[in-house]
């Protein structure tokens, strides 16, 4: 179970010097200034006595925070706290951090008096939180709410009650302690500092008030046990200063008890299949749930056959490059080592074949999407489809929209939609653009060869149909697999751009960013994929922009214009041969028509290979859209209907490049074919040898992670260190006092090569 931060931040003050507090009655208070009211809900509400209204921040004109009150209560008080209570019919729009402070004229605020965080147990909290400080004699008070319990929402008051000390104040000054966070520990964790500092300058003590631990100073011991740690951060006071404490607490975690997950594309529904035995990548993601580093993935080991390799590592996946020695079944174990010493072990029996034939695969099989339905706009699933290198020449996409047994049928409007698959790093791939039809199905193909690298072993598919309930949507798609010999035996595909971007914009007339890439010299065929749709138009953006208006948008490389997309799709006739449509299904589009799949446009860019290049899409560099709300000539109702509608245009842009060649590529990463040798013989010294359990190992120019265990004559593991460098081994002292006496060796093991050893423990 993920685990969150347990945290609280608390401002206390000793009661026992009062002698007795009461309610400063509401009738007296006088609003002097209110941050942001509202016309239904005025902050009025928030001293009526009636928990059943409440003052809401929000106005006409919306709210930032800090929401601020400040009340003049008549005369002067005792000033000694305030009881918050939230709206009791919506407990999701509540306060969290807060200030005060006190004023005797209401304009100079000086300090604040209390400071926090309300301590609410859960979301359906809403009891009256209290807070209390020494007394101020005073006639003016500020609140202020620094956060909200979920961002972007509200902040009600039920109500908002202020109290005073019937007992004279004593003419000391309220202190405020800032205590540091003090996040997660384990039950192994070391001794550690806590800091807390107060505002008086005065020193601050601690003390463990329940839990685990114990303390010395500001330096905290853990007992070994699980549980949570209550601290206490405390300042006596003085002669000018009111005492102050302030409680935090932290969870003490068992680590014994977390374990790696990992996953991995391969999948044993499926044999690998190639004509000649190749290079063949085995992706895999592994996390532990836990938060702060308390754990971390320490290493991903693949074992094939009894052989251990170490998996590489790369930004949000890992990856072991593996060459069958041999056609028909293997054993794949892939083992996940957490810091904590815990290993999560995964098994696949894995079929390599040279025997392929054409095949075609089912993934979405008569997914409904319907707004407010099971599949809410987005639709998530996980299929298994072929694993493979040169086998096929060939991936065609095949998909089937029908009109679901839904009230409404299929959706009478044209949808944006998308089809994507997730990478191996997390990233999500568009496979597919898609604008649905004016109320009927339709069947539509594409060729979807350049994302063969992504359509292999088990993956994860999601679908997107910007629909709101007008009817829904029945999709089936299938993949076909054509066999024959590809040109390049590996593909891979990097994403450019993937965003939403505003045309004609006057504050800004090109908001494509620049993108930079180096293309590997090992790249033997490259070109960019761009998929690009416009939307919005009408009387309130200039010339029915984007979706009706034609036109042309430029491809630069390195500052010079190399290629131009003139992005218009003639309609009638459907390209996809999609008849039948209600609505205005004929009209000529920006890169796009209702039902049909949207083609992207292809530029070449071997030319490139072995340079680094800046990208960059340059819009229509003649248009703007005069009736954008950043044109500061803009007249409503005047020059333009409407400056502020909103519906300006934008385009949808999505851009990859699609790298090929016959050395290994790894999501998009060229390796060549040196890296997956594993034909490095690494030499190892060891000394003393003959040894006592205590020794080092010298060994030079170790690549990548590297995983050294220890081994008995009979070949059983008995010890396993992981090591980043040659260094790092080289500086390790290693102790194996505890094994017995006889001879074991060692075996060093990485993506590079291997190396072993003798050594005799006496």
């Amino acid at each position: 179970m993920k685990k969150t931060l347990l945290f609280t931040l608390l401002i206390c003050f000793s009661l026992s010097v009062f002698s007795q507090i009461t309610v400063i009655p509401q009738i007296n208070y006088t609003v002097q200034y209110v941050s942001s009211d509202n016309t239904n809900h005025p902050i009025a509400h928030a001293f009526d006595e009636d928990p059943a209204t409440w003052w809401a921040l929000y106005n006409a004109n919306g709210y930032s925070l800090p929401g601020i009150v400040e009340v003049d209560l008549g005369v002067s008080f005792d000033v000694t706290g305030f009881s918050y209570l939230p709206n009791p019919a919506n407990s999701t729009e509540k306060a969290l951090t807060y200030e005060i402070y006190l004023s005797d004229d209401g304009v100079n605020w000086g300090v604040m008096d209390a400071a926090g965080t309300f301590e609410w147990i859960d979301e359906s909290d809403v009891s009256v939180k209290e807070v209390y400080f020494g007394a101020v004699t005073t006639k003016y008070v500020q609140v202020k709410y620094l956060t909200n319990t979920n961002t972007g929402q509200n902040i009600h008051t039920g109500e908002l009650v202020l109290y005073q000390n019937d007992g004279a104040a004593t003419g000391q000054e309220n202190q405020i302690i800032t205590f540091d966070p003090i996040p997660f520990k384990g039950t192994t964790s070391p001794d550690f500092d806590v800091i807390a500092t107060s505002n008086s300058g005065l020193p601050v003590t601690f003390e463990i008030v329940s839990g685990p631990a114990t303390v010395n100073g500001n330096t905290i011991s853990l007992t070994g046990t699980p549980g949570i740690v209550e601290v206490k951060a405390l300042q006596v006071g003085d002669s000018n200063y009111y005492p102050s404490e302030q409680l935090q607490s932290f969870e003490v975690l068992d680590l014994s008890t977390y374990y790696p997950e990992v996953n991995t594309r391969l999948t044993e529904d499926f044999p690998i299949e190639m004509e000649s035995l190749k290079s063949f990548p085995i992706y895999l993601n592994a996390s532990i749930e836990i938060q702060d580093g308390l754990i971390e993935i320490q290493q991903v080991d693949v074992e094939v056959d009894g052989q251990t390799f170490t998996a590489e590592e790369e930004e949000g996946f890992y990856y072991y490059l593996w060459t069958p020695e041999s056609y028909g079944a293997h054993e794949v174990l892939i083992h996940t080592t957490a810091t904590n010493g815990n290993i999560t072990t995964i098994t696949r029996n894995i079929e390599v074949t040279s025997d392929i034939t054409s095949q075609t695969v089912a993934s979405l099989q008569d997914v409904i999407i319907e707004f407010g339905g099971d599949n809410s706009r987005w639709y998530y699933g996980t299929y298994t489809l072929p694993q493979f290198v040169g086998a096929y020449n060939n991936l065609n996409a095949s998909l089937e929209v029908e009109c679901p047994n839904i009230p409404g049928g299929c959706d009478d409007w044209d949808r944006w939609a998308h089809i994507d698959v997730k990478a191996p790093d997390g990233n999500w791939i568009q496979l597919i653009r898609y604008i649905t039809p004016y109320g009927v199905g339709c069947n539509h193909e594409l060729d979807v060869t350049d994302y063969s690298s992504l359509l292999q072993g088990e993956i994860e598919f999601r679908v997107f149909i910007d629909t709101w309930g007008t009817g829904g949507w029945q999709l089936t798609l299938d993949l076909e697999y054509n066999q024959g010999t590809p040109e390049y035996d590996y593909s891979g595909v990097v994403e450019v751009w993937d965003g939403s971007y505003s045309f004609g914009n006057p504050a800004d007339l090109q908001p494509v960013e620049t993108y930079n890439t180096e293309l590997s010299i090992l790249v033997e065929s490259s070109h960019l994929r761009v998929s690009n749709t416009g939307h919005g138009w009408g009387s309130n953006n200039s010339a029915n922009a984007a979706e009706f208006f034609n036109a042309t948008h430029y491809i630069d490389i390195n500052g010079n214009e190399e290629y131009t997309q003139n992005l218009w799709n003639t309609c009638n006739p459907n390209p996809d041969g999609c008849t039948g449509q209600q609505g205005t299904w004929y009209y000529n589009r920006a890169g796009w028509c209702p039902g049909a799949i949207a083609p992207p446009d292809l530029f070449d860019l071997t030319s490139y290979t072995g340079s680094s290049i800046d990208l960059d899409y340059r819009f229509h560099p003649t248009y703007q859209d005069f009736c954008h709300p950043n044109n500061p000539d803009c007249v409503s109702g005047s020059t333009c209907a409407d400056c502020n509608d909103g519906y300006n245009p934008v385009y949808y842009v999505d851009a990859h490049i699609i790298n090929k060649s016959d050395n290994p590529i790894v999501y998009g990463n060229i390796l060549g074919t040196e890296v997956v040798n594993n034909d490095i013989v690494y030499d190892i010294s060891v000394y003393p040898n003959p040894s006592n359990g205590v020794f080092s190992i010298n060994t030079k120019n170790l690549e990548g992670n590297t995983r050294l265990s220890i081994h008995t004559i009979e070949g059983k593991q008995v010890k396993v260190f992981y090591f980043k460098s040659s260094e790092e081994l080289n500086n390790y002292n290693f102790n194996l006092r505890g094994l017995s006496s006889g001879i074991y060796f060692l075996n060093i093991e990485n993506a590079k090569g291997s190396g072993t050893k003798k050594i005799i423990l006496d």
